[in-house]
């Protein structure tokens, strides 16, 4: 290759690498830089002494292999995106469902199931409103032992069950009411109705 396209070719690489700098923080040339590079080799190479040919088919292979790689980045990176709206997607139905979560906090439209053991003569959930007031809710044994709430702001006390004047803890568990579905960094968040966002991975059940 001649002087005039060596200095060619260097200020080129020169320019390229300042203009990748500046952009992205790295030094390395794109697909773009590599073709001028190989065009400014082809229009100044010295006629007596031309480009040698295994030299010039090796450009030629890195110029493929680094096509290659650009389209196989681009369709991973098209691939990971249409699997991530697929997933919206299935989250996005549940909308209006109910999903049981850990906590104790009460929206409009959220459910306390409880969950005696064994037979009981009588259910008790026991709630606080913003204020710090304590109410209660009371199940018979031929009830239906689901608390639904249409007022909102309410918090979870505790729940009991009687059997025979004995009063004894009674388990529960708190259903919200999924009200949207957010993307996130860490993947799909289903949101109740307060607003209040949980990981679609840490909840357990899904209901309607």
């Amino acid at each position: 290759m001649s002087t005039q396209a060596v200095s060619s070719a260097n200020n080129l690489i020169g320019t390229a690498a300042a203009s990748s700098t500046g952009t992205s923080g790295s030094t390395s040339l794109n697909q773009n830089d590599f073709l001028q590079l190989l065009m400014t080799q082809l229009k100044h190479q010295d006629p007596m002494n031309p480009t040698d040919t295994n030299q010039f088919v090796t450009e030629m292979c890195q110029l493929t292999s680094t096509q290659a790689i650009t389209s196989m980045q681009t369709d991973i990176h098209n691939l990971v995106n249409g699997m991530q709206n697929i997933g919206m997607g299935q989250w996005v139905s549940t909308i209006g469902d109910y999903m049981q979560v850990n906590g104790n906090s009460l929206a409009q439209g959220d459910k306390v199931v409880l969950s005696p053991s064994g037979s009981y003569d009588s259910l008790t959930l026991t709630l606080k409103d913003s204020s710090g007031n304590q109410i209660t809710k009371t199940f018979g044994s031929g009830d239906y032992p689901v608390y639904s709430d249409t007022d909102g702001n309410y918090t979870v006390v505790g729940a009991m069950q009687m059997k025979n004047g004995v009063s004894t803890a009674c388990n529960y568990s708190l259903y919200r009411v999924i009200a949207a579905v957010q993307a996130g960094s860490s993947g799909p968040s289903l949101v109740a109705s307060d607003g209040t966002a949980y990981s679609a991975s840490n909840v357990t059940q899904i209901t309607k």
